[in-house]
């Protein structure tokens, strides 16, 4: 367990009426500026992408099983849940934030963002005044990567989008062009799942962040696992190949566990490789967590899930 540092992000509250009135919106599903995408191409019907550049071929069919519920029923505190969480799913990595503290375990060095990185993204493009409103519902809702170039060429490309993005993230840095040829500058930055709990917690907080937020509680079918699976979620998934060629996937946002509203990040690598098996690991995290009996940190920010 460590001390979350002091952010100037969360000086600023979104008001009780904009996080009732975001409520409301979710609920009914029919948020003004989120609309479903067009009908797919041959080639975007097999699953949701990995964050590509544009013209880069898709990720692998999708596969939705969700997998049985395992309770912790042992764990007395959060990090000794998520340790347990964690020993139970190996490849796995999970990190809660909130009250000013981030407990994670697992996997917690540094990874690919992948389409995680598109909340900052947008956030970043909504402060600038660059943001529309459709362009920011396909690329957080349906991770629409065609939408996520928008936003970042809207912003100057480049130095200019990755210095406004990195503003946002503040503990990662986001590169300017791409490390990985076929990727996205952005979905390859580095972020940890400690860090992205913690931006996940001060979201409620972040200037231009209520439109995300919003776009983030719009369900997707593609995409129907993981934190999707629990009631209510605000979240964002990201996933694509690591360097060995192996799928892995992660997810970030605001969930409620045990009545509280808490910042969640996960991951999961599938030792099999398969796309499909990296979602359903991501289900089984977030039935246990859900599972979990034990008192967890409250988001620092409360944009609640409802």
């Amino acid at each position: 367990m460590r001390s979350l540092p002091n952010s100037p992000r969360a000086k600023k509250h979104t008001t009780v009426v904009a996080v009732a009135a975001a409520a409301v919106l979710l609920s009914a599903c029919t948020i003004g500026d989120v609309s479903a995408p067009e009908p797919a191409s041959d080639s975007e019907a097999a699953g949701p992408e990995p964050t590509l550049s544009v013209g880069s071929s898709a990720a692998p069919t999708a596969h939705t099983t969700h997998p049985e519920d395992t309770p912790v029923s042992t764990a007395r505190t959060p990090q000794e849940a998520i340790e347990a969480i964690v020993a139970d799913n190996p490849g796995t990595g999970i990190a809660v934030a909130g009250g000013g503290e981030v407990v994670s375990a697992g996997v917690t060095q540094p990874v690919a963002a992948w389409s995680t990185a598109k909340v900052p993204l947008a956030i970043a493009a909504e402060r600038a005044g660059v943001a529309d409103p459709e362009v920011v519902s396909r690329a957080i809702t349906f991770s629409d990567n065609a939408a996520a170039d928008t936003l970042w060429t809207s912003l100057g490309g480049g130095q200019q989008a990755a210095q406004a993005t990195q503003a946002i993230i503040g503990t990662a840095t986001v590169p300017a062009t791409p490390p990985r040829e076929g990727f996205s500058a952005f979905g390859q930055t580095q972020w940890s799942v400690a860090d992205q709990a913690e931006f996940a917690a001060s979201l409620g907080c972040l200037d231009g962040a209520e439109p995300v937020l919003a776009a983030m509680g719009v369900a997707d079918p593609a995409q129907a696992y993981g934190l999707s699976t629990l009631e209510g979620a605000l979240k964002k998934g990201g996933w694509g190949p690591g360097t060995d060629g192996s799928y892995e996937a992660r997810q970030m946002g605001l969930v409620t566990l045990s009545g509280k509203t808490v910042a969640v990040a996960i991951y999961a690598k599938a030792p099999t490789g398969d796309y499909g098996q990296a979602q359903q690991m991501l289900t089984r995290l977030a039935q246990q967590l859900a599972a979990a009996d034990v008192t967890w940190p409250e988001a620092d920010c409360q944009q609640a899930a409802v």
